[in-house]
């Protein structure tokens, strides 16, 4: 497999495009939610199942209806992780980048709206 590489300003704006090209009235939906681009993942995927190698991004806190509720708070800013290398290494091309972080940053925000995997992978396959 060809490695891609791109330096973190290039793909922080990379990413940044992505969430430019959700529908304006989906972003005005998300509530107290932060995207954070870190190499690798960290100490927030550590109890996650999947290998660490193959964790694309990962959504931390509450549901959207959670903070609309009241439930969260007081609570930190939900967060969107998305991990650069492991990206990088799933792609062969900067458009299939491109396209990754997409369907990544997609699929996290889902979560926000209270997706899980299985309902994700039943409604949009490409992008569970």
């Amino acid at each position: 497999m060809k490695e891609v590489r791109v330096s973190p300003a290039r793909f922080r704006m990379l990413a940044e495009a992505e969430l430019a090209r959700i529908p304006n009235q989906v972003r005005a939906l998300l509530v107290n939610v932060t995207i954070e681009v870190k190499d690798e993942p960290g100490a927030e995927a550590r109890d996650m199942d999947e290998d660490d190698d193959d964790l694309l991004g990962l959504y931390c806190g509450p549901e959207r209806e959670d903070f609309l509720s009241g439930a969260a708070h007081g609570q930190l800013p939900a967060k969107v992780y998305l991990y650069q290398w492991n990206l990088e290494d799933s792609v062969e091309s900067l458009e299939e980048l491109q396209k990754e972080i997409r369907l990544t940053l997609r699929h996290e925000l889902a979560h926000h709206f209270g997706f899980d995997d299985e309902e994700l992978e039943r409604v949009w396959p490409e992008g569970a």
